[in-house]
């Protein structure tokens, strides 16, 4: 996979020229995605296809490959989270209502351009978990979490204790 890419994008010229862009992106480059991650190190690789549909519309269509590093949200180690999305963009400008037919996202330009790594930043994070963890059995805090569920098997047995003494 070739990782020459175009800093900067214009969907409607790529689309016209009917372009297929396809390489690697460093992760560091995602500033907002940055924030998210327990380690920076590593990269997106990305296959997008530009092209006008029967309609007219930009199509922006494709996929992206990844491998996060995300803090665990039960017991906060990092942890590695495989990503793999497809992408179904269609671009619309600013002021303009259409509606894209399915299964079409849109995306409103403000200008001709976009930064390539903001585009993908902003796929990225829709394609995250919302909340990461390990598999139960995976967690250092699994252990507690297995343990405590099996001491208490109905929240009411504390009041049990309760009305006995």
């Amino acid at each position: 996979m070739s990782s020459e890419l175009p800093q900067f994008i214009a969907p409607g010229r790529l689309a016209k020229e009917r372009v297929r862009l396809e390489g690697q992106l460093e992760l560091r480059k995602m500033a907002r995605l940055t924030e998210l991650l327990a380690d920076t190190r590593g990269t997106v690789d990305i296959e997008l296809f530009f092209y006008r549909n029967e309609d007219g519309l930009t199509c922006v269509t494709g996929n992206y490959d990844t491998v996060l590093q995300l803090t665990c949200q039960r017991c906060l180690e990092p942890m590695r989270v495989k990503l793999a999305n497809n992408i179904n963009v269609g671009i619309t400008f600013e002021g303009a209502s259409n509606k894209l037919p399915a299964p079409f996202e849109p995306l409103v330009l403000m200008q001709d351009s976009i930064l390539l790594a903001d585009f993908l930043e902003e796929e990225i994070l829709l394609g995250l978990p919302i909340s990461p963890m390990h598999a139960l059995q995976e967690c250092s805090a699994g252990e507690r979490i297995i343990s405590r569920s099996n001491a208490v098997s109905s929240p009411f047995q504390v009041l049990e204790t309760l009305k006995s003494g």
